[in-house]
């Protein structure tokens, strides 16, 4: 089965809400709440690929 109409990762759809939300705002700027909110991810799914913000940060800087 094809997965092109599934849309976008999890982990994809939260790095694209954080690089526009740290770009916008700053990195220390931006919660880990908004970020799951504005993802639509459970905070558990965040965690799962990012058990801390610096975590994220770092992915985010790569």
């Amino acid at each position: 089965m094809h997965n092109a109409g599934m849309g976008v990762r999890p982990r994809d759809r939260l790095m694209q809400v954080a690089d526009e939300l740290f770009y916008a705002r700053g990195l220390h700027a931006v919660g880990i709440d908004e970020i799951i909110a504005k993802s639509g991810a459970a905070k558990a799914t965040l965690y799962a690929h990012f058990p801390t913000k610096d975590d994220l940060i770092a992915a985010y800087l790569q």
